[in-house]
């Protein structure tokens, strides 16, 4: 009953609007950073109707800038036959591929292309694709009161601003309010909600886009996202390893870190923040040759944290000039990216019985997760300690998970004490593993009593791993930049008692 109330008023909005008021969608054209997945693609784009694949890459119209770089009429011929085959089968859907924020992508993209696809197009084929474009922005305005604050993303609102600007129907009270939807999923230090690295760059990106378009219609509302983004900017200029790459935490990958490195070098304004409250999100520590980033987000329902991986308390270490300590990463192809990517044992952290800290489900928030993550840090002369835990595993195991990390600053060495807490007596053998991805390309080496591995890195730098019980080597895989590549892994196995367990370890360059 409620889809059908829904299919009446999406007709009555769709045809209610029939007049397009001579509208203009010139020189709308507002990109800064383009995030467009060029070989993914190339990888469907030259198959024919490729828009009928209802894989979720083709509908965002990404397509439309490859077609633009590629040029000439073979490319606008691309173009129009993709867009209007696609408007031809799905003008009237209800749900996909109207769904998340595919309409305010496409809309983006065709304005954004609109003069490349205007400029060898016949008056017939331009009418359709202006009729296309006011369809997208009457839908955009029709759905826009329908999400919640946490669904919108900041395409989302790049369309819906455009869309009243192009019909001359914002107010001031609007733009507040797209304001306070980004000041709602922004943390308190400045870190977009995803905890994601690339989707927090794409966030600024987006706000500076928004920026740029209240410039071109003159608004009076110009410097309203100033601030944010400059706080946005400051924190992700932390978030870079010491080789150039940002930490593969929830999803994120390195495609596109060059642009957004080089973006954040042009920002000349920038000044030195201190972060010393960090509750919640990325902990991070830096000195003149190492990095270490440490994952102590709260996992919550919102849709917005759809995309955490189940990696409570993993980190990652960067030093002189290349990656130790990884996570498995993510991928950016066509097709699904592996859920297994997003599982705990992918990532550098404690694991019960391999099973999940938090429960994955597939483009979804978690179901079950931890409902306590705390985290606190110390810092004097010589030390810098970071310690978090977490009760994602209470309910089935009835056991706490704490990790400490202590980061020496006058030597190159961190030590590690992972902790497993029993509240109730144990009847199943349960089995832990602590994992340590490496990044690939080590040559690795046991000393004689096991407890010790030396590593040996792509540059020649040797670390030692030393652990006060007997270590294991694992096949692993590191995924970025779409390319998946075998790498090994430390493990640290054992069996959990009743008893609180205590495992120590440490990583040295020597």
């Amino acid at each position: 009953m409620i889809l059908i109330f829904k299919k009446i008023l999406f007709i009555f909005i769709f045809y209610r609007f029939r007049s397009k008021k001579n509208l203009s969608y010139l020189d709308l054209n507002f990109r800064k950073i383009d995030f467009t997945n060029y070989n993914l693609v190339k990888s469907f784009i030259f198959k024919k109707n490729f828009y009928k694949n209802k894989n979720k890459n083709i509908h965002g119209f990404d397509f439309l800038n490859f077609s633009n770089k590629l040029g000439g009429k073979i490319g606008i011929n691309l173009s129009k036959e993709a867009v209007f085959g696609w408007y031809k089968i799905y003008k009237n859907k209800l749900g996909f591929p109207w769904s998340d924020d595919l309409s305010s992508k496409r809309l983006i993209n065709l304005l954004y292309n609109y003069e490349y696809i205007k400029s060898s197009s016949k008056k017939d084929d331009i009418k359709k694709l202006d009729l296309i474009i006011y369809k997208h922005i009457q839908r955009i305005l029709f759905d826009f009161n329908t999400k919640k604050i946490s669904e919108f993303t900041s395409f989302d609102l790049i369309a819906y601003l455009l869309s009243n600007l192009i019909l001359k129907k914002t107010n001031a009270k609007e733009i507040d309010y797209i304001k306070f939807i980004v000041d709602n999923q922004v943390d308190k230090l400045g870190m977009h909600k995803s905890y994601n690295i690339l989707e927090h760059s794409k966030f600024i990106n987006n706000l500076n886009e928004i920026r740029n378009i209240l410039l071109f219609f003159n608004s009076e509302k110009i410097g309203l996202f100033d601030e944010q983004i400059l706080k946005m900017t400051s924190i992700l200029k932390e978030y870079f390893h010491v080789d150039g790459t940002i930490p593969l935490f929830n999803g994120s990958n390195n495609i596109y870190t060059r642009s957004i490195y080089n973006s954040l070098n042009k920002e000349n304004y920038l000044k030195k923040r201190e972060f010393l409250n960090i509750k919640n999100g990325i902990a991070f520590y830096s000195d003149k040759n190492r990095k270490v980033f440490f994952d102590v987000v709260q996992p919550n329902s919102d849709l917005i944290s759809s995309n955490l991986s189940s990696g409570t308390l993993s980190f990652e270490l960067s030093g002189f000039g290349e990656k130790v300590i990884t996570n498995c990463g993510s991928s950016e192809s066509f097709g699904k990216n592996p859920e297994y990517l997003r599982y705990s044992a992918a990532h550098s952290t404690i694991i019960i019985q391999n099973t999940n800290i938090s429960e994955i489900k597939e483009g979804n928030p978690h179901i079950k997760f931890p409902q306590s993550v705390v985290f606190q840090k110390e810092t004097d002369n010589e030390k810098e300690i970071f310690e978090g835990s977490h009760n994602g595993y209470q309910k089935k195991f009835n056991k706490i998970i704490k990790r400490k990390l202590i980061i020496h600053k006058n030597s190159n060495k961190i030590e590690g004490e992972d902790s497993i807490i029993s509240y109730k007596e144990i009847k199943n053998r349960l089995i832990y593993h602590i994992r340590f991805h490496l990044t690939d390309g080590m040559v690795l080496n046991f000393t004689n009593n096991k407890k010790n591995i030396i590593l040996k890195t792509k540059l020649n730098n040797i670390w030692i791993f030393r652990c006060d019980t007997e270590l294991i080597i694992e096949n692993s895989i590191s995924v970025d930049n779409n390319t998946t590549k075998p790498t090994k892994q430390i493990v640290i196995k054992g069996i959990l008692s009743d008893k609180k367990i205590i495992t120590k370890w440490a990583l040295e360059k020597i």
